[in-house]
């Protein structure tokens, strides 16, 4: 079979002719379909980001979608031909207080992840890629809904994890900072999805705010951040109707504060705030106001299995439409290429590769 490889970090991307591997115990073989691209795919093969990467070489991709092509010894649930989502938040199955987690071909999150990065060192970006079983999501029932379609869950179940672990109720209104963004926009129309009255979308860029504003027929209020706390804080308040019940905040890589403290003041008396974003500064917690107000703040991480099931079934249900993201497909053989549009993506957009691995550029 053929599979992207990169033998370390920095090193060129390489299509190969490997062999086709057979699933081990507890393991399923995916042929895939269709890989959404991270927008910092570029950043993390050139060895640019501070992550602890697995051993090479190995085949990078996280996300992705395709049909299961083998299982192995002990797997109950999934058949031969069955479709399926693969996702790389590996959580060791040991019951134990804080078991071992890795985001597969991505990058270890801490220092017990290193012996499962070395055991399933491989991404997406390969013809048929083995994964642990338990990381496998079931898709039956949206076989009218292509591949590359498909693919696009990855972007949406990020932000939807958080929004379930902030208790998103039908009726409350959320704010979401960051709405701009790849997963920001996302989590706008995931609030839409699970029922909320009012979503306030926060940006800097009106155009991608107005975007959202058409998706959400009334139900989304945006607010362009001016920078000023004060002004931004009324601004949001006042979009919100007064007070959000819940807010989310999804801004990668804040060089400051300002917007995510914005945020959380916008909140009503026991409001919750949940943080997913990437600052790259320390947040000041107001700490008499949060006893006053009884905020609450949670820092959150990716998602549970039982968070993806949920989201299956809410784009099963028409509930949550797939079809509101502008797709950019390319053929695998055209990683390069699908890379660099990766890199521009912002708002509702998403880059896939998929189709046909036939390519003469071999190394």
């Amino acid at each position: 079979m053929k599979a992207w490889m990169l033998d370390e970090p920095g090193a060129p991307l390489a299509l190969r002719d490997i062999a086709e591997p057979a699933p081990r115990r507890n393991a399923v073989a995916v042929r895939m379909e269709a890989v959404p691209l991270l927008s910092y795919t570029r950043a993390h093969v050139e060895g640019k980001l501070p992550y602890a990467y697995p051993p090479g070489p190995f085949s990078p991709g996280t996300n992705g979608v395709g049909r299961v092509a083998a299982v192995g010894d002990g797997v109950m649930s999934f058949r031969v031909g069955q479709c399926v989502a693969v996702n790389p938040y590996w959580v060791a199955n040991e019951t134990v207080r804080e078991p071992a987690q890795v985001l597969i071909a991505l990058t270890g999150l801490g220092p017990d992840s290193a012996p499962m990065m070395a055991e399933f060192p491989d991404g997406t970006l390969r013809e048929v890629a083995e994964f642990p079983a338990s990381t496998l999501i079931p898709l039956d029932g949206l076989d009218d809904l292509p591949a590359e379609r498909l693919a696009m869950l990855g972007k949406f179940v990020v932000p939807f994890g958080g929004l379930r672990r902030g208790r998103l109720a039908a009726g409350e209104t959320v704010v979401v900072n960051g709405a701009t963004g790849y997963f920001g926009s996302a989590a706008v129309l995931a609030a839409l999805a699970m029922g909320a009255s009012r979503v306030v979308a926060l940006g800097r860029r009106a155009g991608t705010l107005q975007a959202l504003v058409e998706l959400g027929r009334g139900r989304v209020a945006p607010v362009v951040l001016s920078g000023d706390a004060a002004q931004d804080v009324a601004a949001i308040r006042s979009a919100a109707g007064g007070g959000a019940d819940l807010a989310f905040d999804m801004v990668g890589n804040a060089s400051d504060a300002n917007a995510t403290l914005a945020t959380l003041r916008s909140l009503r008396r026991g409001g919750r705030l949940v943080l997913m974003g990437s600052m790259l500064v320390d947040l000041p917690i107001p700490y008499g106001e949060m006893l006053l107000h009884n905020w609450e703040l949670i820092g959150h991480f990716m998602y549970t299995p039982a968070d993806y099931l949920a989201l299956v079934a809410l784009v099963a249900s028409g509930q949550l439409p797939l079809e509101s993201v502008e797709l950019k497909t390319f053929p695998f053989a055209a990683l390069e290429a699908a890379i660099d549009e990766a890199g521009r993506m912002s708002g509702l957009q998403c880059t896939v590769a998929c189709g046909d691995w036939v390519s003469t550029n071999r190394s």
